[in-house]
């Protein structure tokens, strides 16, 4: 049995927590762009590893190309992170 204050008062943070959500739209938004970023990510981690391999291993032009594609892919990450790009 709950009395009329703490009736009251499940009532105020229900309606609270009802305002404070997002609606459905913007959170598969959010989720797919961070899928985005996620594959974005690896992207960035595969050819910065490869990259690095190359440089030092084999040829150093091919692998200077890598490793600056690598910084590109990553720019691209950073700006949708920052700007939040929708």
């Amino acid at each position: 049995m709950t009395t009329d204050k703490e009736q009251q008062i499940d009532e105020l943070v229900n309606n609270q927590m009802r305002h404070h959500r997002r609606p459905d739209d913007d959170d598969s938004r959010e989720r797919m762009m961070l899928q985005i970023r996620n594959i974005l990510n690896i992207v960035f981690m595969i050819l910065a590893v490869v990259g690095a391999i190359v440089y030092v291993k084999f040829d150093i032009v091919v692998g200077g190309w890598l490793i600056g594609a690598a910084v590109v892919v990553k720019t691209f990450e950073v700006a949708i992170r920052l700007f939040k790009v929708r």
